[in-house]
């Protein structure tokens, strides 16, 4: 069994490097563009009565994302978002970020995901940001868990997530997780030399857009 479970894990690997691989440049050209969409987002869920005025007070920290993606027996699912942090003044700029997951066993479907990720502690903000690909095992009749699998970065209640949903996808999995910062974007935004912490810790300018993103977490 340990090493059936050992293949699989390669394998999953590999199905994640994959992934990588087919989603690059399919990405956002611009900070400006991805700040301004993750803004309608929440925007979207203000009006539809998922988030309100109290929704980001004791927040340390927000995700927000928006994930596509299906598959027949083998799935992949892929997205983007930005991360930002709570500042003494405000939020920090936005920290590109991508999503990326494959799966095998009996799964069936494809849906499309737009996700909020409300952090009240700095450990598990930096958790999810910044610690990467995760093996996770689970039975679930959705694509994407809040909670409760083996591994799952996003299990207690630390982290609040929010979520809509479009489409229909179930089965038994074993997949794997991944959460990369974007560097590329990161770098042609904010600089060559910028650091992940130096945009979290407010130390560039922030790009258009960023000031419509904080507006729509301010209400």
């Amino acid at each position: 069994m340990p090493k059936q479970i050992n293949r699989i894990q390669r394998f999953i690997a590999l199905l994640i490097a994959g992934a990588s691989l087919g989603a690059a440049g399919c990405g956002p050209d611009t900070m400006a563009y991805q700040s301004l969409q993750d803004a309608r987002l929440v925007d979207g869920f203000r009006l539809d009565g998922r988030i309100d005025d109290g929704t980001f007070t004791d927040a340390v920290g927000v995700v927000v994302l928006e994930i596509g993606g299906g598959g027949l027996g083998i799935g992949f699912y892929g997205g983007h978002g930005v991360a930002v942090r709570r500042l003494d003044d405000g939020w920090s700029p936005p920290l590109p970020i991508d999503y990326i997951a494959g799966s095998i066993g009996l799964q069936i479907g494809g849906t499309s995901t737009e996700i909020i990720l409300v952090f009240r502690s700095e450990e598990a903000f930096n958790d999810f940001v910044f610690k990467g690909t995760r093996f996770l095992a689970t039975a679930s009749g959705t694509a994407i868990r809040a909670s409760g699998g083996v591994g799952d970065p996003l299990e207690g209640e630390e982290t609040v997530v929010i979520s809509r949903t479009s489409g229909l996808y179930g089965g038994a999995v074993i997949g794997g997780l991944g959460v990369s910062i974007d560097e590329k974007l990161m770098r042609s935004s904010y600089g060559e030399l910028v650091l992940p912490l130096d945009v979290l810790g407010g130390h560039v300018d922030p790009p258009a857009g960023a000031i419509s993103l904080w507006r729509s977490l301010d209400g």
